[in-house]
């Protein structure tokens, strides 16, 4: 089975993305909204992007999307999606989408490596956040912030192939979960983007402190990854004191070794 790229009709930067991999790749339309490649697939469907549920089957799916941030700083960015919480932007609370670390750090660094020479814009990795809620291993990779970078060319051919490379990669970089930090995980983020680690979920320090933590949720960033992971990392900093303890306890009564970040 193929992966599946994820394209929404109202979407600017999905349309300029989808128009990216139509002139790099050789893809056939088979129908309506649905393309063909030798190795992946690509759909369109209406709808806002988080809120999409793939009708076409897959090994994995890429969402292709714009980003926002309220410093409307460009970047590019690359996540897994998953509610630690509420469902407050698509999906369904409490539960966590399969996650697949080495695709999100392939399709970072191929990012990063083309950006480095024109744009020059921030990659970012993000912590899990929104929707929507699907059935096999998924990750988004968007364009930010505002409308003049979601419409660039140059940054959806950039978007692009990060996505291209996420789907040929067949890197097995160690895979962890982070707990802890800021929404851009300061302590996980070089770490994918210049390092040796992948990772799969990652939990920021304000969901845990403010949704709690259980061993169920727990259990779900642990468990639901594409591949096995190695273990989790905490950023030490970035989680209060009281939820950080009661995460250790779960950890380890778990059995889960972790370390520091």
């Amino acid at each position: 089975m193929k992966p599946l790229v994820v394209i929404s009709k109202t979407n600017p930067a999905s349309q300029n993305i989808k128009s990216a991999l139509l002139q790099a790749e050789k893809l056939q339309e088979k129908e309506a909204g649905f393309w063909v490649a030798p190795d992946f697939c690509m759909a369109e469907y209406d709808g806002e992007i988080i809120s999409i549920v793939p009708m076409h089957d897959a090994s994995f799916y890429i969402f292709a999307s714009t980003h926002k941030s309220s410093s409307n700083t460009p970047a590019f960015t690359a996540h897994t999606p998953g509610n630690w919480g509420a469902a407050d932007l698509g999906g369904e609370p409490r539960m966590l989408n399969a996650a697949f670390g080495s695709k999100v750090k392939a399709a970072a660094q191929k990012m990063k490596e083309l950006n480095a020479g024109s744009l020059k814009w921030q990659v970012a990795i993000e912590a899990d956040h929104h929707g929507p809620t699907v059935d096999k291993p998924i990750l988004f990779v968007e364009i930010g912030s505002t409308e003049k970078e979601w419409n660039d060319e140059n940054a959806g051919r950039i978007a692009a192939e990060g996505i291209l490379a996420a789907i040929r990669s067949t890197a097995a970089p160690p895979c962890y979960v982070g707990f802890g930090g800021s929404h851009y995980c300061p302590k996980f983020a070089p770490r994918v983007l210049d390092g040796n680690e992948a990772f799969g979920h990652i939990i920021s320090g304000y969901a845990i402190e403010k949704d709690g933590v259980d061993e169920e949720m727990a259990r779900q960033a642990l468990e639901k990854n594409a591949e096995d992971i190695e273990g989790a990392m905490i950023d030490w900093k970035g989680i209060k004191q009281e939820p950080k303890q009661r995460l250790i306890a779960i950890l380890d009564g778990l059995g889960i070794k972790w370390q520091k970040a």
